[in-house]
């Protein structure tokens, strides 16, 4: 509790100098000054929201290739995840559970709501009404938001192995259970969800992104792993790929592949039934790529202490750093 308490001192401490510098000069400021690491970045239209050491950081994208800063809401924990959803972004907390953040003024957001969670939040995915939470060692947690205000726990569904990931496909949840692999999980009946069939990966499942009938999944130290999932009952395993360094998120779109591969920036992959073909490197200026999101045309970089990183997909295989 005392940590808790001190990181929250800490938190509003940094916003009151933010809010300072902001009334003082509307001006670009560089991410990694206001509101420390960076751990996962989404959007929206125009908006980003960053989950950074602070809680929740809100962007102005159109201001690319330096977003701006338009505010920063302090939470209890590091934000880990933020996933945005009509006017709403919720914001996984580790220990804290998990937060709805009002952006209805971007420039103001609000805590909407809190849930606590039985494990750690690392990561959500949404699907109508239902939030599907990556509740670590306790596996997927599950609640309904139709009143954003008013989350309802529905149930937990524990796992084999530590999950970080969760996303929709299909009909299918997927969840990333570390060294149990990738796990598909029914939720027609969101009180009662069963995993309905698993595939071990290369290793240490984290994140994972769907191109057609494949997933691919980062796989940590292990790197990337291809499964087949045309059969939703039975996906399977069909390759593997190393990295040079270590394997955090995933994100594909149009039969191209990003993976955040940590000091080596993004990699860039084709992905076929059966392959995935190197294609080129997106350099991040140092830093340490941890999530990637593609949004329309750019892709976005939370890369840890150096920001965001935003890049240009005109040639979605090569990258280009936005200008």
């Amino acid at each position: 509790m005392t940590g808790m308490k001190t990181n929250v001192a800490v938190s509003f401490v940094l916003c009151s100098l933010i809010i300072a510098a902001g009334s003082a000069a509307e001006r670009k400021t560089p991410l990694d000054e206001l509101a420390g690491r960076v751990y996962h970045v989404s959007g929206r239209g125009a908006l980003g929201f960053a989950a950074v050491s602070a809680g929740l950081c809100v962007l102005d994208l159109s201001q690319a290739p330096e977003p701006r800063t338009l505010s920063v809401l302090p939470l209890p924990q590091s934000g880990t995840f933020a996933l945005p959803a009509a006017g709403t972004v919720w914001v996984t907390q580790g220990p804290a559970g998990l937060y709805a953040i009002g952006v209805a003024d971007p420039r103001r957001p609000v805590v909407v709501s809190h849930a606590d969670t039985p494990g750690s939040a690392m990561m959500a995915a949404l699907s109508g009404s239902l939030i599907a939470v990556a509740d670590g060692s306790m596996g997927v947690s599950f609640f309904d938001i139709h009143e954003p205000r008013t989350p309802v726990a529905r149930a937990t569904l524990p796992l084999d192995g530590y999950c970080r990931g969760v996303a929709f496909f299909s009909s299918l949840l997927y969840a990333c259970a570390g060294s149990a692999g990738l796990a598909a999980i029914d939720v027609s009946r969101p009180e009662n969800p069963t995993v309905t069939a698993a595939c071990r990966t290369a290793g240490d499942a984290r994140d994972v992104a769907f191109d057609g009938k494949m997933a691919v999944v980062a796989d940590g130290p292990y790197g990337l792993s291809i499964v087949d999932v045309s059969e939703p009952r039975a996906p399977r395993l069909v390759a593997t790929r190393g990295v040079a360094d270590f394997a955090h998120g995933v994100a594909a779109s149009g039969g191209v592949v990003y993976a955040a591969e940590g000091i080596d920036g993004v990699g860039v992959y084709r992905v076929s039934a059966d392959s995935l073909e190197f294609v080129s490197r997106a350099g991040t200026g140092g830093g340490y790529a941890n999530k990637v999101t593609v949004l329309g045309k750019r892709l976005l970089v939370a890369n840890d202490v150096k920001g965001v990183v935003v890049f240009d997909l005109e040639d979605p295989a090569h990258p280009v750093r936005a200008r």
